[in-house]
């Protein structure tokens, strides 16, 4: 027989499963019945409009993505702005939240209400708040250019070699903020009694931060990692806004490609296939970083 203290646990454990079953079952069916649905659209040449007259390929969608130049452009874009603008953000951001402890605790709240000051402004606003700073004509970064001397060869929005620099710059001004609140919160975690034993122990800026502020961060890091490495990469507002996938699909990213296969070509299929091969590809990367913080945490 059961004692009573396992019966109380088992009703308990019961009951815990009774109460978060019908919200499990709502989050289940609306994460799975979507990418049910898209996979299945993926293996037709599907057509909006065309529902019935869906021909069954199979595959050939995955293989015709592998077979696209400029889908496989539009992934090394895609990398290329994730990695670049991901590695702005984090230095950016930590280094933004620890010059911040230096300064008085005032002044430090004025400026971080101010450096977050981009996070409440929509990504397709800062497209077009950026797009205008990049105009040749009147836009501001054109003007500092031609005062220091660079306006001959900086690019802008019109060059392909300078487009993809142009709209990373962009994507770090709208979210260096998140990532340096999140590392506020971190830092704001650590005892301040290590600092002082370091300072003691006679360990200088750069000691006390590899032996101390780092290792405390990397959790919180990682999280950053894992959320804002995902949204990067299925960025698609910011570009659509600045530069839409141009000039010359220099800055093309998958989200956008995806866009203009199914609501432009009509090509529905073919942009389910890129969908779920973008699911596959964040999932290799980001996946292990999630896998770890789990296994840490």
């Amino acid at each position: 027989m059961l004692s009573s203290a396992s019966k109380s646990r088992h009703d308990g454990d019961l009951l815990a499963v009774v109460l978060i079953a019908p919200a499990a079952a709502v989050v289940i069916a609306a994460m799975l019945l979507p990418l049910v649905y898209a996979f299945t659209m993926s293996l037709f040449d599907f057509r909006p409009g065309f529902e019935t007259q869906g021909k069954f390929l199979f595959l050939q969608n995955y293989l015709r993505f592998f077979q696209d130049k400029i889908a496989l452009q539009s992934l090394l874009l895609t990398l290329v702005f994730t990695f670049s603008a991901l590695l702005l953000e984090l230095l950016l951001g930590v280094g933004f939240s620890i010059l911040l402890l230096t300064v008085p605790v005032w002044v430090a709240k004025v400026l971080r209400g101010v450096y977050c000051i981009p996070l409440l402004i929509s990504p397709i606003i800062v497209g077009l708040i950026w797009r205008y700073m990049y105009d040749p004509t009147f836009g501001i970064v054109y003007f500092i250019a031609k005062q220091v001397g660079c306006d001959q060869f900086f690019g802008g929005l019109q060059q392909p070699g300078w487009s993809m620099l142009c709209v990373v710059l962009a994507d770090v001004w709208e979210t260096t903020p998140f990532v340096m609140l999140c590392a506020t919160a971190g830092l704001a975690a650590i005892p301040g009694d290590l600092y002082e034993a370091a300072r003691i122990d006679g360990a200088g800026w750069w000691n006390r931060f590899l032996r101390i502020t780092f290792p405390s961060l990397r959790k919180v890091l990682v999280v950053v990692l894992i959320i804002r490495g995902t949204d990067a990469f299925r960025v698609f507002d910011i570009i659509y806004a600045l530069t839409n996938g141009g000039p010359a699909n220099s800055t093309l990213s998958l989200s956008i490609y995806a866009f203009k296969k199914g609501f432009e070509q009509y090509e529905m299929g073919y942009a389910m296939a890129i969908s779920i091969i973008m699911m596959v590809v964040l999932s290799l990367l980001f996946g292990p970083f999630l896998r770890r913080s789990r296994i840490r945490a």
